[in-house]
C-alpha cells in the first residue's frame, strides 16, 4: 500500500486552514481509498437512497484538499491524516507585521482568557515553530481560563487543563442558581426559575386544532380527535406513524424503525429532511416579507446537527482560526462564550453601542431600543479593538436576531448596514435567528410604524435582482450565514435539532464532515420531517394549513399574552423595561435598586469590577430574599449594571402569577427600605 499523500492548506477570507484540513482528511489517505470515495460519490444505491452523494461534492473535496497554506513561522509544512489534529492548532494566517514576538514561556494548551475591558473570552497564544507561546502579562484585569506549564505538569492526572478551562467559561451566576433551593410543590418558598430560556406554554393545547394529517402520494392520512391537541400529542402520533416518508413520493411504508434507518446516514442530514427544512425556512424567513423573491433556500446548502450551539460552533470552526475574533453586540447570550471558546478557541470581542449614537444614554429612566443597535461606528471601533487584542482582523460578526436577551428585533436598516459592512470588510456575518418563529408583534410602532418587526438576514442579504437560472440558493454570497433550531419556537430543545445554512462552497464540505461529530439520530430526523410536512385538522373542518404554521400562530398568541401580563405589572410598579416584540423574555431595568456608587462615580465611568459587585448584591437579594431568579445583565456583558432578563415563559401559569406577586413585594419593600 502506498504511503499517505500529504497536502498543504491555504488560508483565505472565505474559509480557513481548519476547513481545508477537514476536507482533506479523506483525500490524504491511500490511492485506492481516494479512488473508492471518488467512485462511491457518484453512485445512487437503489435500496439506500438516503446515502446518495453527488459528483459536485467530490469536486468540492478535491478543490479544498488541493489548496496550499502558509504556517505562522513561514516554514514549509505538510500535514497527513495521521497527525492532523495534533497539528491543526499550529496553522495560522500570517499575523500583522506590527505584532510583536510573544515571550519565550511555553504552554502545552491554548490559553483561554477574558479581558474585562472588552469582555472577551478567547484563545490568545501564538506559534513559533512547534512552540506554543503564551502572551505577556497584561495590565488589564483578566480572568484566566488556563494553567501554566508548571501547573499542567503537576496538575491532575484525572482530567486535562482543557477540561478545567471549559468549566471556568460558564457564567458565575449559574453556580449561585444551582446552590439555591428552587420552587416546587414540596418547596413552595424556593426561588422561581425565570432565567432559563424554555417555553412551558408549549404544553398548552394548540387552539382550534383537533387532529393531524400526513401528506402522502395517495392522499392525506390523519386522525381526528374530539379535543384540542398539544404539541406532545402531535409528536406521539407522528413518532408511531408507519406510512411513507412525506417528502419521498412513491416510497414504501416506513416503520418506527425501518431497515434504512439502522445504517449510517448522510452527515449533513437525510435529503428528505433537508428538503422539508428548506421549505419551512423559506416560509418562515423569506416569504412573509419578500413573497415575490425568486431565490429559494437550497437543501444542498443546509446542514442539520445536534442543536444550534453545535452547528454554530462548527460554523465558527470553519470560518475562524483559534484566537481569531468574533464580534458580538452587547448584551449577548451568555453561553456564546462557552460555545465559541471551549473547543473552537475563538476570541470574543464585544461590540459596545451606547457611545456610538447621537444622544447620551440616560442615567435613569428607560433606555430606548436604538441605543442597543450596532452601527458602522460601533463595528469599526470593535474591529480596531479586535486587531489590537489578537493582532489580526476579526473573522466573524455574530448577530442574535431576534435578540437574546433584549427581546427585540433589529430594524431592516440596521441589518442591511451590518451586512454591507461585513461584505466590505470581508468579515463573515452569522445571523442567529433561533427565535424567528416567536415574533408576536408583527409591526413596528413609533417612527417605524407599519414596518415589519422582523426581516431575516436571509431575505435582506439575498441577491433578489438575479433571477437567472444559474443563481444557486438565495444568492447570499460567501459572507452571510444562518443558524436556526427548533429549541425555542417549538420548545423542542430535548430533540437537539439545529440548522446551519451557508452558500460559501469553500466551507460546505468541511461543515458537513464536522457534523459527523454531532449528527442527530435517524429516528429523530424522520419525526421532524413528518412534523414539517404534516397538516392540522381544525375544529371548523379546515385541513389546508401546515401544522407548523398553526402551532407557531397559537404559540405566538400565548407568548404575547404572557408578555403583556409581565409588562403590565412592570408598568404598575414603575420599573422601566425594553418593550418586547419577540423571544421569550423582557429586558428589565433595576438600576433604581442597586447599591449606591462611590462618590464622584457615574454609570459611564464606573469600573467593570464595581458594576459586577453592585449587580451581584442585587441579584443575590432578588434570589435569596424574594425568590426571583433572573439572568443578571453583567453576565451578558451589558454596558450598565442593574439590568435583568426575565424569561416569562419558563414558568407554569401558577408559578408565573406567584412571580408577579413576589416582584411587587420586592419593589415595595426595597423602596421602603431605601427611603428610611
Amino acid at each position: 500500500m502506498p504511503p499517505p499523500v500529504a497536502h498543504s492548506i491555504i488560508a483565505s477570507s472565505l474559509s480557513l486552514p481548519t476547513a481545508a484540513a477537514v476536507s482533506k482528511l479523506f483525500t490524504s489517505s491511500s490511492t485506492w481509498t481516494r479512488a473508492f470515495f471518488a467512485t462511491a460519490s457518484t453512485l445512487t444505491l437503489p435500496s439506500r437512497n438516503v446515502m446518495t452523494a453527488t459528483t459536485a461534492t467530490t469536486s468540492a473535496f478535491a478543490t479544498a484538499a488541493s489548496n496550499t497554506a502558509t504556517p505562522t513561522d513561514g516554514t514549509s509544512r505538510t500535514v497527513n491524516n495521521r497527525n492532523m489534529f495534533t497539528k491543526l492548532a499550529s496553522w495560522r494566517p500570517r499575523r500583522l507585521s506590527t505584532l510583536k514576538q510573544r515571550s519565550d514561556s511555553t504552554s502545552s494548551v491554548p490559553s483561554f482568557t477574558s479581558s474585562s475591558s472588552s469582555h472577551s473570552a478567547h484563545s490568545d497564544y501564538s506559534i513559533e515553530g512547534d512552540r506554543v507561546q503564551q502572551p505577556p502579562s497584561s495590565r488589564r484585569r483578566r480572568r484566566h481560563f488556563s494553567t501554566s506549564k508548571a501547573n499542567s505538569e503537576g496538575g491532575s492526572k484525572l482530567s486535562s487543563d482543557r477540561a478545567q478551562a471549559a468549566i471556568k467559561l460558564l457564567p458565575s451566576y449559574l453556580i449561585d442558581a444551582r446552590a439555591i433551593t428552587q420552587f416546587s410543590p414540596s418547596t413552595p418558598d424556593g426561588a422561581l426559575q425565570l432565567s432559563v430560556a424554555e417555553n412551558q406554554l408549549s404544553e398548552l393545547p394548540v387552539k382550534g386544532m383537533v387532529g393531524i394529517m400526513e401528506d402522502t402520494k395517495a392522499g392525506r392520512i390523519g386522525t381526528l380527535g374530539t379535543k384540542e391537541m398539544r404539541l406532545v400529542d402531535v409528536l406521539s402520533q407522528l413518532v408511531s406513524s408507519n406510512i411513507a416518508r412525506p417528502s419521498n413520493e412513491g416510497a414504501a411504508a416506513v416503520h418506527v424503525f425501518d431497515t434504512e434507518m439502522i445504517y449510517y446516514q448522510p452527515t449533513q442530514g437525510v435529503p428528505t429532511l433537508r428538503a422539508a427544512m428548506a421549505s419551512y425556512l423559506q416560509n418562515l424567513l423569506v416569504s412573509p416579507t419578500h413573497p415575490d423573491l425568486p431565490a429559494k433556500f437550497d437543501p444542498e446548502n443546509l446542514v442539520v446537527g445536534a442543536g444550534c450551539n453545535a452547528v454554530l460552533e462548527n460554523l465558527c470552526t470553519v470560518l475562524a482560526n483559534p484566537g481569531d475574533a468574533v464580534l458580538i453586540p452587547t448584551p449577548y447570550y451568555a453561553a456564546f462564550e462557552f460555545d465559541l471558546v471551549a473547543r473552537a478557541g475563538c476570541h470574543i470581542t464585544s461590540v459596545t453601542t451606547f457611545d456610538h449614537h447621537n444622544s447620551k444614554v440616560p442615567e435613569s429612566g428607560a433606555i430606548r431600543p436604538e441605543f442597543y443597535y450596532p452601527n458602522r461606528s460601533s463595528l469599526d471601533d470593535a474591529y480596531a479593538r479586535a486587531v489590537e487584542e489578537t493582532g489580526r482582523a476579526p473573522r466573524v460578526l455574530l448577530l442574535s436576531h431576534p435578540n437574546n436577551p433584549l427581546g427585540i428585533c433589529y430594524p431592516p436598516a440596521v441589518m442591511e448596514e451590518c451586512i454591507a459592512w461585513c461584505r466590505e470588510k470581508e468579515v463573515h456575518l452569522i445571523s442567529d435567528e433561533i427565535y424567528a418563529g416567536s415574533v408576536y408583534r408583527k409591526e413596528r410602532s413609533g417612527e417605524e410604524k407599519g414596518e415589519p418587526t422582523f426581516v431575516s438576514a436571509m431575505a435582506l442579504g439575498s441577491s433578489s435582482s438575479d433571477t437567472s437560472a444559474t443563481q444557486k440558493g438565495l444568492g447570499l454570497g460567501p459572507y452571510v450565514h444562518l443558524v436556526y433550531a427548533l429549541s425555542k419556537d417549538f420548545a423542542l430543545s430535548g430533540l437537539r435539532v439545529g440548522v446551519a445554512y451557508t452558500e460559501n462552497e469553500e466551507i460546505l464540505m468541511p461543515l458537513q464532515k464536522l457534523n459527523d461529530l454531532c449528527q442527530i439520530s435517524s429516528q429523530t430526523q424522520l419525526l421532524v420531517e413528518r412534523m414539517m410536512c404534516a397538516y392540522a385538522i381544525k375544529d371548523d373542518g379546515d385541513k389546508s394549513e401546515k401544522f407548523t404554521d398553526v402551532y407557531l400562530e397559537a404559540n405566538q398568541e400565548n407568548v404575547h399574552e404572557r408578555c403583556d401580563a409581565l409588562q403590565s405589572c412592570l408598568d404598575d410598579v414603575g420599573i422601566p423595561y425594553l418593550p418586547a416584540d419577540s423571544g421569550l423574555f423582557v429586558w428589565m431595568d433595576f438600576r433604581e435598586f442597586l447599591p449606591v456608587m462611590s462618590d464622584g462615580t457615574t454609570e459611564a465611568t464606573e469600573s467593570v469590577e464595581s458594576r459586577e459587585q453592585r449587580e451581584r448584591k442585587l441579584y443575590l437579594s432578588l434570589m435569596k430574599e424574594f425568590g426571583l431568579l433572573f439572568t443578571p445583565g453583567m453576565s451578558m456583558r451589558n454596558e450598565r449594571a442593574g439590568f435583568f432578563r426575565c424569561v416569562f415563559t419558563a414558568a407554569s401559569e401558577e408559578e408565573f402569577e406567584l412571580g408577579l406577586v413576589r416582584l411587587r413585594k420586592f419593589v415595595k419593600e426595597t423602596r421602603r427600605s431605601k427611603s428610611i
